[in-house]
């Protein structure tokens, strides 16, 4: 069992030593991906354990950013405490909106998700309190550039941490076995006497919370904030791409594909920009038709490199006997 942790504990102890190998734009780039590991690992804990597609997750992203920004200007409260009360108030509000849209299913609740988000980011738009359209300024972090940069560095690492132990443990525990219990049937989970909805308000209130204690951070690391930025439904596009590359329901499979993804992103689609929705969408493809337990299932199910390569030939060769057989038949 111990064998199973030795790559998590050398992948960390490189992320704890990275500031000290690498400065300035490495440190935000770091940064900017593990934030994208807590969303999709906090996305899967919905998505991934309970099957359920929460499209407006940004939301809870949103919620926790103005939480912060009001507490800290309006206020004047320290940033600690101003993140407890955005991941509470992440926590009500996925309580709220889950007791209204956890009964329904499949699409309807990933557009009722959808439109919640768009109709919170409208509302704060017209605030007076929010900035409104203009957005926000928050306090600065006091110190120079390395100083600020590897404190939120840390910050966000001490976050996926946390995010991680808390999937993992999910994955073991009673709550984490009713909530794939009501991935794989839900109509049967009923029947065995599970509250489902309940069980869905608890799984969406801790994703809530994690993002919305993410998204306090976020508007503390970059000072400002405005209502299309932090509501961006595109986020949520791209934390499913992260989370399904990587491997849904999965603990470390956010996190591998939040590393490819963010890779991707700095070494092909800044340099080649008519080309990168291209390359994301051949890696979909392949992904979801010869690995549709994502990038994780080559090392949690004994495959290789090579045999997922002669996977894809005899499936492709399978698929071209089968049209000409249509062909020849059709003649």
């Amino acid at each position: 069992m111990m064998k199973r942790f030795v790559v998590p504990v050398i992948f960390l102890a490189l992320l704890i030593a990275a500031p000290l190998l690498v400065r300035g734009f490495w440190v935000r780039l770091l940064t900017h991906t593990l934030m994208f590991c807590v969303l999709a690992s906090s996305l899967n804990i919905m998505a991934g354990f309970t099957g359920y597609a929460p499209f407006g997750n940004m939301v809870f992203f949103g919620t926790g950013a103005y939480t912060m920004a009001v507490l800290m200007n309006h206020a004047s409260m320290p940033f600690t405490l101003a993140l407890v009360f955005a991941g509470g108030m992440s926590i009500l509000v996925a309580i709220v909106f889950g007791t209204l849209f956890l009964r329904l299913r499949g699409q309807y609740f990933a557009l009722a998700t959808t439109g919640v988000a768009e109709a919170v980011r409208h509302v704060v738009t017209n605030l007076r309190m929010t900035g409104g359209g203009q957005g926000i300024t928050l306090p600065q972090l006091a110190g120079g550039p390395v100083f600020v940069n590897t404190f939120f560095y840390y910050l966000m690492l001490a976050l996926l941490v946390v995010v991680v132990a808390f999937v993992w443990r999910l994955s073991r525990n009673r709550l984490g076995y009713a909530l794939k219990a009501i991935r794989a049937d839900e109509d049967a989970a009923n029947v065995m006497g599970i509250n489902t909805t309940r069980y869905k308000i608890i799984a969406w209130s801790c994703s809530a919370l994690f993002t919305g204690i993410t998204g306090a951070v976020y508007a503390y690391w970059f000072s400002y904030i405005d209502p299309r930025s932090v509501f961006d439904v595109m986020w949520t596009v791209k934390m499913f791409v992260i989370m399904l590359i990587g491997g849904a329901g999965t603990v470390f499979g956010p996190i591998i594909g939040a590393f490819i993804i963010e890779t991707l992103s700095e070494l092909v689609w800044a340099r080649f920009l008519y080309l990168h929705m291209g390359v994301l969408g051949t890696i979909i493809i392949i992904v979801v038709m010869f690995m549709p337990r994502g990038i994780i299932s080559l090392v949690t199910e004994g495959k290789s490199l090579r045999s997922l390569l002669e996977n894809m030939i005899k499936r492709m060769i399978a698929r071209k006997e089968k049209s000409h057989e249509r062909i020849g038949s059709g003649r």
